[in-house]
């Protein structure tokens, strides 16, 4: 019996010797982290100084968004959002964009993210209309905070300001002539014009060339072409002009005048 007694306790102090062991082979818990905690989250305090700026193409419309954000001390300083018209160049507003709410969606939105500094937080619903707008701006500011966590910065390319140039002489009683609008170092918009310069049959001096007054609508559909084109590239250089057919005489002399006005602004 003291025998069984004593085999018991053997083993007994056999399995504690174990377990002991292997409880010092384990790492320690620490309870204070939860298993979320690390999920990396962009907080505003993350952000690099610096100014960063998202130039989406032009639609259809004729229009685009374009924002910039700007951020000090690791936080959002200021954010400019705004919608531009291809030709002009100017920020949609009361007197050249006819759709009243898309302009108050465009203020509020801006106002709302100044103030909370935080895309999360903006109400959506605050004015109603404009959902494309809406789309486009949550998606460009996230695409700014992302570039700003990771401090991919813009530097400008442009001086601001608007560039013109002129031909040296008409052609066929058209002169051609061109009106960049630069802005935070951007071209915002291309404005290619050829203006009679004497009458015509239907044309009066000082009239724009267009399909109503011209025969031939080709050489005004590629001017449209190029446009977008110009203020998609930022420029002309390496620019895919290949993939604009006819009117030759009506691209090269454009990009012609537009390198030359931009020579100004560089």
């Amino acid at each position: 019996m003291k025998k069984r007694v004593l085999a018991l306790a053997l083993a007994v102090l056999l399995v504690a010797v174990v377990f002991t062991g292997c409880a010092k082979n384990e790492a320690p818990v620490d309870e204070s982290k939860s298993p979320t905690d690390s999920t990396p989250v962009t907080e505003t305090g993350d952000l690099v100084d610096g100014v960063y700026l998202i130039k989406r193409p032009v639609s259809q419309n004729g229009n685009f968004p374009m924002a910039k954000l700007e951020v000090k001390d690791g936080e959002v300083a200021s954010l400019n959002y705004n919608e531009y018209l291809a030709t002009s160049g100017e920020a949609k507003n009361e007197s050249n964009y006819r759709y009243a709410e898309g302009i108050a969606v465009i203020a509020n939105l801006n106002e709302q993210f100044n103030e909370k500094k935080d895309l999360n937080a903006v109400d959506y619903d605050a004015v109603s209309g404009a959902t494309s707008t809406k789309g486009n701006f949550k998606e460009i500011v996230q695409e700014l905070l992302d570039m700003a966590a990771k401090g991919e910065t813009y530097e400008p390319v442009y001086k601001d300001g608007v560039y013109e140039a002129k031909a040296e002489e008409a052609s066929h009683g058209w002169l051609a002539q061109v009106s960049i609008r630069v802005q935070d170092g951007q071209i915002v918009g291309v404005d290619y014009a050829e203006v009679a310069v004497e009458d015509m049959d239907g044309v009066k001096v000082g009239d724009r060339k267009t399909t109503d007054n011209y025969s031939y609508p080709r050489p005004i559909e590629v001017a449209a072409e190029l446009q977008t084109l110009i203020i998609d590239n930022n420029g002309t250089d390496g620019l895919a002009v290949d993939a604009i057919a006819g009117a030759t005489s009506t691209r090269t002399g454009m990009i012609e005048l537009v390198n030359e006005a931009l020579s100004s602004a560089k």
